[in-house]
């Protein structure tokens, strides 16, 4: 009879331990996590600007990266002007690790001002400004006037010797009215001694009504002295396009 009401007794004492140690889980004051998707800066993809009424817009191309786990975060897009950077914050939620190797792309439309808050002067468009996906787009106004800029379209480059300096001559297309060289804002990077000169030509291109007709404009870039280099092969690369000649014998062989 003992052994029953000893037997008896242990298990109670077991059952009530197992209570309190399960109220105890139960009233835990380790805080709950909510599992959320996770914010990111978005790869910008391009970004064109233009005036819409009174209006100046940026249309902004997003690159998606896993098409199924990222999604662009438009109800977070945010824009600040100070002096005259205009920063704009586009967003991309993380709802997964990739779980895709291709790439998509949305545009967005956002509003980035009105034209009368836009002085005559140049303008930056920083997206994403200190993240490594920062992305700056260079704009201006004159009069009341837009105009952005782009690389020109280049229809060829030749390489050519004048008077001992090494020359590239370049067909630049120009589309419609709205194009002008911008002649200015040629720059050349590199040298041919370390073959890596790299020259971009812009054009400026004015917001609002042009024509279609396709213009041509010829540009002539001092790249160095053919003196200066030894036989072999250069390359120069112009808006991309890749341009190679030979030097023999302090010439340049076709």
């Amino acid at each position: 009879m003992k052994k029953t009401i000893l037997t008896i007794m242990s298990i109670l004492a077991v059952a009530v331990l197992a209570i309190s140690f399960s109220g105890c889980l139960s009233n835990s004051t380790e805080p709950f996590i909510e599992e959320r998707p996770v914010y990111d800066p978005a790869v910008i993809y391009d970004v064109t600007i233009y005036t819409l009424g009174d209006n100046v817009m940026a249309s902004i191309v997003v690159q998606i990266q896993g098409t199924r786990s990222q999604s662009l975060d438009k109800d977070n897009i945010t824009v600040n002007t100070t002096g005259n950077n205009v920063s704009v914050i586009v967003p991309v939620i993380n709802s997964g690790d990739a779980n895709t190797r291709d790439f998509g792309y949305e545009t967005v439309n956002i509003l980035i001002g009105k034209k009368s808050q836009f002085k005559t002067g140049d303008y930056q468009l920083i997206i994403n400004g200190d993240t490594p996906k920062t992305f700056i787009y260079v704009f201006k106004f004159t009069g009341g006037d837009l105009y952005t800029y782009k690389p020109a379209v280049i229809e060829n480059a030749v390489i050519e010797v004048i008077d001992g300096k090494i020359i590239v001559n370049t067909t630049v297309v120009r589309g419609g009215s709205a194009e002008t060289l911008d002649k200015a804002s040629i720059t050349v990077d590199g040298t041919l001694q370390n073959n890596d000169v790299a020259i971009t030509i812009p054009v400026q291109i004015k917001d609002g009504i042009t024509t279609l007709i396709i213009g041509w404009e010829s540009i002539t870039t001092e790249i160095g002295q053919l003196s200066d280099l030894a036989d072999g092969d250069y390359t120069v690369t112009v808006n991309g396009t890749v341009v190679t000649f030979t030097v023999s014998g302090n010439r340049i062989v076709a």
